[in-house]
This record gives structure tokens, sequence and C-alpha cells, in this order.
């Protein structure tokens, strides 16, 4: 026992706190990032509430609709954020003329794919809802969802770009200023357009969409002023605005992958929420009310995930690997901290919780009691697979910021694809499983994929990877003027 405390009390010394990698730098990059992603998941939750007020049927159509939204723009999404990484280890390296362009560059990418997200991928999604073999009521709804949030994808595409140039340089309580005023627009055109209040008319599920949709505009615009708004004798935004084909390549080596993998992960997750959707109403409607609990952990988590790629990329730049390797573990010791904490909510209050999205008025098709016992059971998990997931997350985190895109691809194919969905569809298909089964292979594949990943930070493999030229003979603004 003596042992294990002396173990434990190694990991928390002062040298962890103070040193360059420590515990106080990865919290001071990743509580602003945790703010972002908590006051946009309270976005999502008082939406889903709202709708959920309004029927049950509402809040079981705008999981499997805005999943598949997201999942038409992801690829574009995470391509155009791997700037973040190029920003972070330019940073590291004291190259800011470098900083400006690859910000530039990734807006330019962030254009090209708006027409694809705006013209191409609602045809796709049109089609898929469509025919998805859900209940005819839950496939109007998810259609309107659907329609009400095209253009936002392309918004959420722009503002990556200039969100990177911030949060690469580590400045990231101005990234989460704007998303935090964000949600709070949202929260309101929510409940002005869903419920028809202040003299708009009520839109319903279509309504939420729409207040999505307004809000990423609103994000676009700020991130774009503060962009141009930056100190000009540091950070020239508004005169060093030239496409850097050199950085288009490195975004389609590098963040292709990236956007690849999330595609990979998304959509799978979308088939297999379509496939419980197979199953009965109260199901679909379970899962989308325990995974917009769950968000309250999975957030945090990916603002840990930013902050690992961000320190890891900054070290790397400047040329600190072994630095680089031990705020990875460091990260991943304040998640799993955090999904302990967790675990411990979903297990003592699962009913306090989940009756947040009771239905307000009777009407409903769908039984909320049995509704209630299935997401139970789901949270359950959730406080199992939570672990697995910080582990996961974490280090491809890591991986991502040290620019080992594709192996995390890979791993996130075969994960999601060659074990995750086929295994998915041969139970709800072949076997005619329970939502049980269901969410305990779930589980499973997630532990799986998290060792995997795991696996690959330990091998190193990411130290031999150059993303960019350190000794590279570009003049650095910073140097010329002293600062």
């Amino acid at each position: 026992m003596t042992r294990i405390v002396n173990k434990l009390y190694s990991y928390v010394g002062r040298r962890h706190f103070k040193e360059p990698g420590g515990y106080f730098e990865i919290w001071r990059i990743a509580y602003p990032l945790m703010i972002m992603s908590a006051s946009h998941l309270i976005m999502q939750f008082t939406d889903r509430c709202f709708l959920a007020m309004n029927s049950t049927e509402d809040v079981a159509a705008a999981f499997p609709a805005g999943i598949l939204y997201f999942t038409m723009f992801s690829f574009f999404m995470v391509t155009t954020n791997f700037t973040s990484a190029l920003v972070a280890q330019f940073f590291g390296a004291r190259n800011n003329n470098a900083c400006v362009r690859a910000a530039w560059t990734g807006f330019y990418f962030a254009v090209g794919a708006s027409i694809f997200i705006g013209y191409i991928s609602p045809q796709i999604g049109r089609f898929l809802l469509a025919h998805s073999g859900h209940a005819p009521v839950l496939i109007a709804l998810e259609l309107d969802y659907y329609n009400s949030m095209i253009p936002c994808g392309a918004f959420i595409c722009m503002s990556e770009p200039f969100f990177a140039f911030f949060s690469g340089r580590g400045q990231t309580k101005f990234v989460a200023v704007i998303i935090i005023a964000s949600c709070v627009l949202n929260f309101f055109l929510a409940y002005m357009l869903i419920f028809g209040k202040w003299g708009a008319p009520a839109l319903g599920i279509y309504g939420a969409g729409t207040a999505t949709t307004l809000s990423a505009i609103f994000s676009f615009i700020c991130a774009f002023i503060g962009f141009l708004s930056v100190d000009q004798s540091v950070f020239p935004t508004r005169t060093n605005c030239k496409l850097e084909w050199d950085y288009v390549r490195k975004l389609l080596s590098f963040g292709t992958p990236a956007g690849l993998q999330v595609l990979f992960d998304v959509g799978a997750f979308t088939i297999v929420t379509f496939m419980i959707g197979y199953l009965q109403p109260a199901a679909l409607a379970a899962t989308t009310i325990a995974l917009t609990i769950n968000q309250f952990s999975f957030g945090p988590l990916l603002g840990f995930t930013d902050a690992t790629s961000i320190v890891v990329g900054q070290n790397i730049g400047r040329g600190h690997k072994d630095v680089a390797e031990k705020s990875a573990y460091r990260a991943w010791r304040m998640a799993a901290a955090y999904m302990i904490f967790a675990a411990a909510v979903y297990l003592f209050l699962p009913v306090t919780l989940i009756s947040l999205f009771s239905p307000k008025h009777s009407g409903s098709t769908i039984d909320f009691k049995q509704v209630l016992e299935i997401g139970k059971m789901i949270l359950m998990f959730a406080a199992i697979f939570n672990f697995f997931d910080a582990t996961k997350f974490v280090f491809m985190g890591a991986l991502r910021g040290a620019g080992d895109t594709k192996a995390v691809l890979l791993i996130s194919a075969i994960s999601n694809w060659g074990l995750l969905v086929s295994g998915i569809c041969v139970l709800v298909l072949v076997f005619k499983s329970s939502i049980v089964t269901i969410w305990a292979y779930m589980t499973f594949t997630i532990l799986v994929e998290a060792c995997i990943i795991l696996w690959r930070f330990r091998t190193g493999k990411w130290r031999k990877i150059e993303l960019i030229k350190r000794d590279s003979t570009e003049p650095d603004i910073e140097n010329q003027q002293g600062a």
C-alpha cells in the first residue's frame, strides 16, 4: 500500500506542476478550452431540453439528424483545424510570419470546402435521412432539423483557422470568450424560435437548427475581426495574407488524415445511431438524452485533448520532445481524474439527470418511463467508457500535435469500421440484440481503440516526424522587433 501511495505522490510532486509541460502549463491552456466546450455543450443541452419540452419526438430526431450533418462537414472542419498544430509548432520555433500565413491558408482552404458543404452534402444527407428506415414522423422532423443547419458547417469551418491562430499560440481565452458569447446568443435564439416567443414564429425543431446556424455566423464574424485586430507589428494579419502552397500541402498531408480519422469516427457513430433507431423510438430517444448528458464529461475531455495537442506541438517546435512526452501523460492524469468524478455523478444521480428531459405536456407517442430505464443503463456504461475515451482522445491529441495523423487514421478506420460498425450491424440486423448488448459492445470497442492509441504513442515513432523545418531562414518579425 505504501508503495502505491509513493507512486501516486511521484505524479503530483512540485516539479510536475511548475516545470515546462507541467500541470500548470497544461491547465492554463486547457481551462479556457474546457469552458468553451462546456458552454457549447450547455447550448446543446438547453436546445435538447427545449426540444424535449416541445415533444419527445423532437429530441429523438435531433440526434441522428445533427450527427449526420456534423459527419457531412467534419472532415473539412478537422482538416482546417489542423492549422492549430502548424501554428503551435511555428510559434514554438518563434516564426510569427509563418503563424499568420498558416491561418490565412487554412481560411482559403475552408472557403473552398464551403462549396461542398453548402451544395453537395445537403443532397447526400437528405437522401440518407429519407431512407433511414426510421418512423415517418421522425424522418420528417430529422429533415427539418438537417435543412435548418445547412449553412452552419461552412461558417464553422471558416472560423477554425482564425481560432487556431489564437489557440495554437496558447491564447485560448479569446477563443473561449467568443464561443461563450455565441452560446448565450444561441440560448435566446433557440428559446425564441422553438416556442415562438417575442414575436417570432414557433418553428419547433427547425427553429433549433436555425438558432445554431445564426450563432455560427456570429462566431465567424467575431473570430475574423479578432484576427485582423492583433498587433500588426508582431503578427501582420492584414498584409501577410498570401496563400502559401507549401502550407496547403502540409494541410493535405497531415490535416487530411486527421480529417478522415474524425470522418470515419463520427461516420461510424452515425451508422450506429441509425442502427439504434431500428430497435425502437424509445431506445433512440434514450440514447440522445444520455449522450446529451454525457457531453458534460466529453466536452471538457475535448478541451484536454486540444490542450495536449497544443502543448505537445509547441514543445516539439522548441525541440523539447521529452517535455512533449511528459506533458501528454500529465494531461491524461488530469482527464482521468475528471472522468472518475463524472462517473460518480452518473452512478448516483441518473434519474435526476434524465428527468430534466421529461416532456411538459402529454401527447407524445414515446413512453418516457421506458426512455428513463434505458437511459439509466446507458449512463452506467458511460461511467465506464468515459475513462477509455480519456485515454483515447488525450493521446490522440498528442499524436496529432506531433503530426502523427496517418497512424491515428489507420487505427480509427480499423477500430470503427472493422470492429464497431460491422459488429453493431450484425448485432442489430442478425441477432436482434437488446440496447444493453449494443452499449456493452460499444464500450468494448472503445477500450480496444484506446489501448491501440496508447500503444502507438508509447512506441515513440512520432518523435521522427518533422512537421516544420526549425532551421528555416525565413525572417521572424518577433526577433526583428526585439519582442
